[in-house]
């Protein structure tokens, strides 16, 4: 807890960068996200995530594939940009089917109780989205972030909490919020 308190102060707030930008969209797209998506969407983005994220680390296949189609050569930095390239496309298309044919759910009404449940779950969410994102990027690039950025999203163990922290408060906050009639 010292240690983030320090990177929070030692954060240059006052100079608009990468980093703040960062930051930025973390906050606004977190709390955007809490109040458009319903819980079927949520989980959907969530799944669509994990499942693109899975997909590009074993299957290589899709990064060569990407790749070709972007005639990008097969420097570090360019096999990075083509596994994002990946991540993204695999992601959307994740998106798009399981939008239309899964998680749909009679539980996305709006609840006083399920707000604080989509503000930490959206956070958790895009915090993910960002350390995914991030992880893609060279090097160079992700060595020219400030230290509280690579603390919180590219530290050795950060692409492991980030993978579990949004399931594991599925596990804890959602036997709350559960819909009753569903079962």
């Amino acid at each position: 807890m010292a240690q983030i308190q320090f990177l929070i102060h030692t954060f240059n707030w006052n100079s608009p960068s990468w980093d703040l930008f960062i930051l930025a969209f973390w906050l606004v797209a977190s709390v955007l996200f809490a109040f458009s998506a319903g819980r079927g969407r949520m989980l959907t983005i969530l799944v669509s995530t994990y499942m693109s994220q899975l997909l590009v680390i074993k299957a290589p296949f899709f990064t060569a594939l990407v790749s070709s189609k972007l005639h990008v050569g097969t420097t570090a930095s360019n096999a990075t940009f083509a596994q994002l390239a990946a991540f993204v496309i695999l992601f959307l298309v994740f998106f798009v089917f399981l939008n239309r044919y899964a998680f749909k759910t009679s539980v996305d009404g709006r609840q006083i109780h399920a707000l604080p449940f989509a503000l930490v779950f959206s956070v958790l969410q895009v915090g993910l989205l960002i350390n995914v994102v991030i992880s893609y990027l060279p090097d160079y690039i992700q060595n020219s972030f400030s230290p509280l950025v690579q603390f919180l999203f590219l530290s050795p163990n950060a692409g492991f909490i980030w993978l579990l922290l949004p399931v594991v408060f599925l596990i804890v906050a959602g036997r709350f919020l559960s819909d009753p009639d569903a079962a």
